[in-house]
């Protein structure tokens, strides 16, 4: 190889080196843009958060499995700092509540399980008063221990299936459902 031949080389090495510093920044720009966007998008669901302490679940065979998560009957208490025979006999009964625990795999990391939280949270906050969805009550999260928990009023004939399967419905009524 000759000397001009090497110089061209070393000049196109150096040039796809820059190019992809370059990329590598613009990604890296882009990703926190992102992630800030995120964190921005969370912090304004703070009103829709519960602490953790505030919720009991119910000890009975009211749990439910599926495909995204374990679904669990709790009472949702006024306060996490009073002892819950206080707090009832000050505020009343708790609030009876469907808790979805939802399943993480153990590769996710937290950002991306935070994305994808908060936009879970964000849609069905959103969504108020439509007679076919759920009413959302708030959610619990500890994204550093993967735990995140999805807060609804406790249904007592379960899901749609559930209902269905429990009563001699007509078809008409069914479709309805």
């Amino acid at each position: 190889m000759s000397t001009a031949e090497d110089i061209d080389r070393k000049l196109a090495e150096k040039q796809a080196r820059k190019q992809a510093k370059k990329q590598a920044k613009k990604q890296a720009k882009k990703e926190a843009k992102r992630r800030l966007s995120v964190d921005e998008e969370f912090e304004k669901l703070d009103e829709y958060h519960i602490e953790r302490g505030r919720v009991v679940f119910v000890d009975n065979s009211q749990k439910r499995e599926g495909g995204y998560g374990v679904v669990q009957q709790a009472h949702l208490h006024i306060s996490a700092y009073l002892p819950t025979w206080i707090a009832s006999y000050v505020y009343g009964e708790p609030q009876l509540v469907a808790v979805k625990q939802i399943m993480v795999p153990r590769t996710q990391n937290a950002w991306d399980l935070k994305r994808a939280f908060t936009k879970e949270v964000l849609v069905w906050s959103r969504v108020k008063g439509h007679p076919g969805i759920s009413k959302f009550v708030g959610f619990c999260a500890d994204l550093d221990r993967k735990e995140t928990w999805l807060i609804s009023p406790w249904e007592p004939y379960g899901n749609v299936s559930e209902f269905i399967k429990g009563r001699e419905l007509e078809v008409p009524e069914k479709l309805s459902l």
